[in-house]
This record gives structure tokens, sequence and C-alpha cells, in this order.
């Protein structure tokens, strides 16, 4: 079993991205990146998959959709690792 990545690599990469990435090329991304079965967790949880860490940073106002692609408040993100 691969490790758990965090929520904050997504963050890391939504914010980087230019051009700004839709769902569909986060979740290729990801798959690229970690593979298609890769698993996330946050501060407050694990055990997730790539939409749940999406819902998960979405109900914190962290990564959001926006005009079709994501956007994130990287100041949101926690100082810790």
């Amino acid at each position: 079993m691969s490790e758990s990545i965090h929520g904050h690599e997504i963050m890391q990469l939504v914010h980087e991205a230019n051009p700004p990435l839709s769902v569909q090329a986060l979740r290729d991304e990801a798959a690229k990146r970690w593979g298609e079965d890769a698993t996330f967790h946050a501060c407050a949880g694990g055990g997730m998959d790539l939409d749940g860490i999406l819902q998960f940073l979405a109900s914190r106002g962290k990564v959001l959709e926006v005009d079709g692609v994501l956007r994130t408040n990287i100041g949101q993100m926690c100082d810790h690792e």
C-alpha cells in the first residue's frame, strides 16, 4: 500500500498550476503523480480518495471550483506537515 498524500500537496498543486487546472486535469495529474489508487488525508482525517479530499478542502474554503477551474486560498493552509 502506498503512503497517504496530505491535502497540502493538492493545495500546492492547484496553487502552482499554470494554466489553472480543471477538476479533470487535477484527476489526471494526481493519477500521474501518485497513482490511480492514491489515498489522501488532512489534519482532521484520512482514508480519502481524490474526490473526498477535494470535498473536504472545499468545505473549509481551501480549494474551490470557480468558472470551471480550481482555485486555492493558500493562506488557509495550516502551517504544519
